[in-house]
């Protein structure tokens, strides 16, 4: 394989790992907007419950978790305001 050969191989295989990552990064950015869709759905289902009191049962134990969890969030906040007063 001649030098000049040689040279040309690894400029394209170089610009196809560039390529290559470039799309890597565009399919990384397409899955944080499908996260953030499936985030903003759930929020959106969950405040429709939280104002009325109706949800779809297969999601019910979820909705459920969640209130738990901001039950303790407000309690840990509750007891992190009691040592800041000591």
């Amino acid at each position: 394989m001649a030098f000049s050969d040689f040279v040309k191989t690894v400029k394209n295989e170089t610009g196809d790992a560039i390529e290559i990552t470039k799309l890597k990064a565009k399919i990384s950015k397409e899955k944080t907007n499908i996260k953030d869709a499936y985030e903003q759905i759930g929020e959106f289902l969950y405040n429709k419950y939280k104002a009325t009191g109706v949800a779809d049962s297969e999601i019910m134990d979820k909705l459920h978790a969640i209130d738990e969890a901001k039950a303790k969030i407000d309690e840990y906040n509750q007891e992190i305001s009691r040592v800041k007063m000591n």
